[in-house]
């Protein structure tokens, strides 16, 4: 019985050994054709595995040892050339944050092969800086006019220089991580070096609280509320203590909203809205509303920037001959050769008065040309300097509004 036994199990042993001999050839002959498949059959990615922008482009090759019957990338089927063992593809795409999976599948006469690529968009991020919560400029220029009078063609124009000093600031504070409320100052005062023309002398302020946000409807949003005030010099005053002090000529209240998105990687398209509630101090004829509108384009190209824009703006005061209205074309290009920066800019001006001057029974109607050619040079982030030669001519219908003018303008800026 023992005997038999023994038997019994030396034979069990010598079927399983043949059992788990078989099966290993088996399983290595299907290692062996996966093996052979693989080599028989390449698929390798050209173009990186990481992307700094959702838009490019997929590229991979295929070599076979036969032709190549069937490519597929994540189902859909690309072109094949007949009889041909090794193709190049590249497929336009448009990531999603993160990892986005490639599927290739290859099928050739002696067998097939499927692989998987990952792709991972990270966008560049730019390593962010809090604003200073006080920040502004300083300008000092210099104008040198052959007209500063802007006296009408055919009579003596005055070439003369002023000087021009500019302050400007701002003070923000933060509401939440995209929006902002800041508090604006400017003021803008000129001194004529010829001290005849000293009643032409102009103390432009304005004060304005902005509320911005980056991220608002897909733009970035700005929207200001303030007041203007210009004064000019009082050149015959009821006191005449007060001979040659500033007197407030235009008082205006102002609304305005902007909005700045992109077009693409290189463009920026922007728009605004503003009105303006204006008081003549001296007189009512010019109290009223200004209403204007605007809409402009930038565009970069390598170290080229263009822009182009239209602006209109309305008046409606209540004495209704001096109403007009105007609109604005402006061109320009720069180029940037650090630490320089070059440009060019044309502004065309049509402004056309709604009613007959009560004087001469005309319809005013005025044209300006503006050319300008400008240089900056930044000796460093705070400090500016630059140089600008600006042309201007007038035509109109009313001869006293015909002048040209040619300036040369100086510039120190420092920035805080």
């Amino acid at each position: 019985m023992i005997l038999l036994r023994l038997w019994a199990s030396i034979f069990l042993g010598v079927f399983l050994f043949f059992v788990c001999l078989d099966s290993t050839k088996g399983q290595t002959a299907d290692d062996q054709g996966v093996q052979d498949t693989e080599e028989e059959i390449l698929i390798f990615r050209t173009s990186p595995a990481k992307s700094a922008y959702a838009e490019g482009v997929f590229s991979f090759q295929v070599s076979a040892f036969s032709p190549i019957l069937v490519v597929k990338v994540n189902g859909f089927a690309q072109m094949v050339t007949e009889n041909a063992d090794w193709a190049e593809f590249e497929l336009p795409y448009f990531l999603k944050q993160g990892k986005n999976l490639f599927n290739i599948f290859v099928q050739t006469k002696n067998g097939q092969l499927e692989k998987e690529f990952i792709v991972t968009y990270e966008p560049l991020r730019k390593k962010e800086v809090d604003p200073p919560p006080l920040k502004g400029m300083i300008m000092i220029s210099q104008t040198n006019s052959n007209n500063m009078l802007q006296a009408y063609e055919g009579s003596t124009a005055t070439s003369a220089a002023k000087n021009d000093l500019l302050l400007s600031a701002a003070y923000s504070f933060g509401i939440t991580e995209d929006s902002d409320v800041s508090l604006n100052g400017f003021i803008k005062f000129d001194r004529h070096q010829n001290r005849s023309l000293a009643a032409e002398e102009i103390l432009y302020r304005q004060m304005s609280t902005e509320y911005s946000h980056k991220k608002l409807l897909g733009m970035n949003f700005r929207s200001a509320l303030g007041q203007t005030v210009i004064s000019v010099k009082d050149a015959n005053p009821s006191d005449p203590k007060k001979a040659g002090e500033f007197r407030e000529d235009v008082l205006s209240l102002f609304l305005n909203a902007s909005g700045k998105f992109n077009l693409g990687r290189s463009t920026v398209m922007s728009i605004k809205l503003q009105f303006d509630s204006q008081n003549k101090v001296k007189t009512d004829t010019e109290d009223g509303t200004l209403t204007q509108a605007s809409i402009a384009g930038k565009m970069r190209w390598e170290d080229f920037r263009f822009l182009a824009g239209v602006d209109s703006q309305s008046t409606g005061f209540k004495e209704p001959t001096k109403d007009y209205q105007t609109t604005n074309i402006n061109a320009g290009v720069t180029f940037s050769w650090t630490p320089w920066v070059f440009g060019m800019n044309f502004q065309n001006s049509s402004q056309n008065y709604k009613n007959p001057d009560p004087a001469t029974n005309v319809v005013v109607k005025n044209k300006k040309d503006e050319i300008t050619v400008n240089s900056k040079y930044a000796y460093n982030r705070s400090n500016i300097f630059g140089a600008d030669l600006k042309q201007i001519k007038q035509s109109s219908n009313d001869a006293l509004r015909t002048y040209s003018e040619n300036q040369v303008l100086l510039q120190y800026m420092w920035l805080f």
